[in-house]
């Protein structure tokens, strides 16, 4: 099987998945080009670790929101 996305591509499909689910023929896609291509597989940890923390800091923020309002 040919790989056909670039990496260029592959990081556009990466985030247009934060959006919307992707057809499955560009997931499939997506997910060969991450399974043999190092660089797309780092950019995919780069992303989760983004996530985690933006997670982590609507969590902390929420909190410390909560915490600041008089009774």
């Amino acid at each position: 099987m040919k790989n056909t996305l670039t990496c260029r591509e592959a990081a556009r499909l990466l985030l247009e998945d934060e959006d919307h689910e992707l057809p499955a023929v560009e997931r499939l896609a997506l997910q060969v080009h991450v399974k043999i291509c190092f660089a797309c597989q780092r950019f995919v940890s780069q992303l989760n670790l983004m996530r985690r923390a933006t997670r982590a800091w609507r969590k902390h923020s929420e909190t410390a929101d909560d915490e600041a309002l008089p009774d």
